[in-house]
């Protein structure tokens, strides 16, 4: 380092800079506090010893002139004694020679000093005669300049020196704090360069000194890192693994997956090779965990898991993705064949019987598979190509899943179109709820024993821009799968609702309509609020309307459908189970729901007339109905043959193409008014009268 270098150091050394400061500030003070009171000193004595030469002198003369009218000679007064004025005992003036600063004889006090002049009082003695007082002005101007002189010298002698112990102690501080301060700079520099991020080694200090136990304490600070740092790199380690692995099964989680899936992509085009993905889900798992618990639950997710992992390839990745599914990723694939032999195994394997805590757990598992390249398109991005794969294996999973389950599906084009289709149905049926697209149709019912009219059943219909009428078998299952069903079914009871009032507006008093209610709407919990404020706002009575669910929507909870329905039925609707018949009926719950209508399900009216277990079946529900005193609605009804028997059996209405097809709602209001045997009143009794051909009968 050199000396410019080193100066330029120190003087940006703030301890530096302190010390040499302190150093320069004290030598100064001190100095100047022995110096300046010695110049005082010395001035004071100089001036005492001119004093006593002014009397002296002045006192020879006196002494030398014995008259009373005193004379001095000029000789008397110098540079140093400029004035002089005597007075005798009686203070009579006697002399007054020189600057005696304009002296006054009758002031009684000492003449007042002017500036360098400084008057002072003797008493002078010749022989026995009175004492003779004496003035004598002294010029002391000289000897204050050389006292000033010599003080001036003396600080300038401090202020060098202290700047000199200033440039010592700098020297010192860079002696023996600086350098050996740069030194150990140097050294922790280069183990940092060295190390590269990584715990640095311990330090060595070149010549011991007082930064030795800074070294020393850099040395544990180091070492106490290299502790921490370990115990950091395990965490980094764990909390490493816990971002890309399932907590539970200690697979490869999505995250993982993702990657892995990013990668086999670019490496199989990179390679031409193939490979497939397989989606497993285990069926029906809530109710296994509902069965035996979450914690058997978990440990039966976990041994699938482990056993994916285990008849899988070191290549290949086994990971879970959310719940009960998991993902096989199966790399080198050379034939779809080997695709499904992997899927056998792997439902063999799933499904084999595990036993836990005295179980015997055994699970059913759907698997779909896509392979690469035959299930995507090789034009697109590579990261889409991924997400194209797991989609294909989802609607593959979904395809096995509709199918019955417990089996595994390899993806094709024909699904692709499938899910194509409801992608598009599903976008439709949201354009359509803001469009207004759908309208309520309403199928008119009537008493088999008066003919009259008791009202209708609501039916929703889609008119599509582009293809017309839609089947509500086509859109109601997507609409309820994607809650859809909640806004479209509240908007159908509403204008059932209003439509309704509207006709008893126009005399129609006895009419009734029945809207169909969706399990989803069941399971939303909106089901009461939601018809309460259709019947308020439309002024509807809650006894003309109608709400028809169905067996599977009765099932599915029964506890709280049960609870629901009576909520219903005490606010005064009418409920009916609508296809019964069709679905798996308990017996034992229906006699504990408030129902008051049953419906006979189409499929076994058609063939009444000549297939005897359709006449059983509907003789069934007939006495059922009785026995619970609930009315029994035909639905299906085509011809009068069918009429008249339904008629034998007692049953109460009947309804189908017949009587007439669904109608709009201007259609509905004319179709009333041509027919002949009116509308039933509220408490108008039964009769028996005979049913003609309806005029304007439509079969499709």
């Amino acid at each position: 380092m050199n000396f410019r270098a080193l100066t330029s150091k120190v003087l940006r050394s703030h301890t530096a800079r302190t010390l040499s400061g302190s150093v320069a500030l004290t030598l100064f003070v001190v100095q100047l506090a022995v110096y300046l009171p010695s110049v005082y000193s010395q001035y004071s004595g100089f001036t005492r010893e001119q004093s006593r030469n002014a009397r002296t002198l002045v006192q020879v003369g006196f002494n030398g002139n014995r008259q009373q009218s005193l004379d001095f000679q000029d000789n008397v007064l110098d540079d140093s004694l400029v004035g002089l004025v005597l007075l005798d005992a009686t203070g009579r003036l006697l002399l007054n020679k020189g600057n005696t600063l304009d002296f006054d004889p009758a002031a009684a006090e000492m003449p007042a000093r002017s500036g360098w002049i400084q008057p002072t009082a003797w008493q002078l003695q010749n022989g026995a005669e009175p004492a003779v007082s004496a003035i004598g002005f002294l010029d002391r101007s000289g000897l204050l300049k050389a006292a000033l002189l010599k003080a001036s010298l003396l600080s300038i002698f401090a202020v060098l020196s202290s700047l000199l112990a200033a440039l010592v102690a700098m020297a010192g501080a860079a002696r023996w704090y600086i350098l050996p301060m740069e030194r150990l700079i140097a050294v922790l520099r280069e183990h940092r360069q060295i190390s590269d991020g990584q715990v640095p080694e311990p330090i060595k200090v070149i010549g011991g000194n007082d930064l030795s136990p800074l070294a020393e304490e850099f040395n544990c600070m180091i070492e106490a890192q290299r502790k921490a740092a370990r115990q950091v790199k395990v965490k980094q380690q764990y909390l490493e693994f816990a971002a890309h692995h399932d907590p539970l099964t200690h697979l490869p989680n999505r995250l993982m997956f993702e990657d892995t899936l990013r990668r086999t992509v670019q490496e199989t085009l990179e390679s031409d090779l193939r490979f497939s993905i397989f989606l497993v889900d285990l069926d029906n798992f809530k109710f296994f965990n509902d069965q035996y618990g979450h914690l058997v639950g978990d440990k039966m997710v976990a041994e699938v898991g482990n056993r994916l992992r285990t008849m899988m390839r070191d290549i290949d990745l086994v990971a879970r993705l959310d719940g009960d599914e998991f993902v096989v990723i199966q790399k080198e694939v050379d034939e779809s064949v080997c695709a499904e032999e992997v899927a056998a195994r792997i439902m063999s394997v799933a499904t084999a019987p595990y036993e836990y805590r005295g179980f015997t757990l055994k699970t059913a598992v759907s698997v779909g598979i896509s392979s690469f390249p035959d299930d995507v398109h090789v034009q697109q991005d590579e990261q889409m190509l991924g997400e194209e794969m797991v989609n294909n294996a989802a609607v593959a999973l979904q395809e096995a899943k509709s199918n019955g389950k417990n089996q595994y599906r390899l993806f094709n084009e024909k699904m692709r179109l499938r899910l194509t289709a409801r992608i598009r149905l599903e976008q439709d049926l949201k354009m359509a709820m803001q469009d207004n697209q759908f309208e309520v149709y309403y199928q008119p019912k009537i008493n088999i024993h008066t003919r009259q009219c008791t009202g209708a059943e609501a039916l929703v219909r889609w008119r599509h821009p582009v293809n017309g009428f839609v089947s509500p078998e086509a859109f109601v299952p997507v609409a309820e799968e994607t809650g859809l069903i909640i806004e479209l079914g509240a908007w159908i009871l509403q204008t059932a609702c209003v439509k309704t009032r509207e006709l008893q507006s126009m005399g129609y008093d006895g009419l009734n309509v029945a809207v169909n209610i969706s399990a989803v709407q069941f399971t939303d919990g909106n089901l009461l609020p939601m018809v309460s404020q259709a019947l308020e706002s439309s002024g509807l009575s809650p006894e003309l309307l109608e709400l028809e669910i169905t067996e599977s929507a009765v099932m599915h909870d029964p506890e709280e459908v049960i609870s629901s329905l009576h909520e219903l039925s005490e606010h005064g609707m009418k409920l009916a189970i609508d296809d019964f018949g069709t679905g798996y009926s308990s017996l034992a719950y229906l006699k504990r729901f408030p129902v008051n209508t049953l419906k006979i399900d189409r499929a076994f009216i058609t063939d009444i007339s000549n297939d005897n277990d359709d006449v059983a079946i509907v003789e069934a529900v007939l006495g059922l109905g009785k026995h619970f005193n609930m009315k029994v609605v035909a639905e299906g009804v085509e011809d009068e043959e069918q009429l008249n028997f339904l008629k034998s059996q007692g049953c109460d209405i009947a309804q189908g193409y017949f009587i007439s097809k669904p109608l709009s709602s201007e259609q509905y209001t004319h179709w009333l008014e041509r027919w002949p045997f009116g509308v039933q009143e509220r408490a108008a009794p039964e009769g028996m009268l005979e049913l003609p051909a309806p005029q304007d009968r439509q079969v499709g």
